[in-house]
């Protein structure tokens, strides 16, 4: 596919990849647009699946918390790796 050849050749000209400690105007457009077109006020970029699963758990039990849920059950998939982080692991 020539237009998938010419976007990543574009894209490795540019940068193929940077750390999220570092501004990076792609992903803050990307940031505006997800905040535009959601029901999210803020756009949170992570490195790894650790990481999001990480963010995701206590996104779920600050919101749970909020609702005066003080022990929130969390679902995860049997037999499924979602990182080696604490929450990660004792979800």
């Amino acid at each position: 596919n020539q237009d998938m050849i010419d976007a990543l050749t574009d894209q490795m000209s540019n940068m193929h990849h940077i750390s999220n400690l570092y501004f990076i105007p792609q992903q803050a457009q990307l940031a505006t647009w997800l905040t535009e077109n959601s029901c999210a006020e803020k756009a949170f970029f992570c490195n790894s699946g650790a990481e999001a699963n990480e963010a995701a758990i206590k996104l779920a039990r600050k919101h749970a918390s909020n609702r005066g849920i003080t022990d929130p059950i969390i679902l995860t998939a049997i037999n499924s790796f979602h990182g080696r982080t604490l929450a990660a692991l004792s979800a």
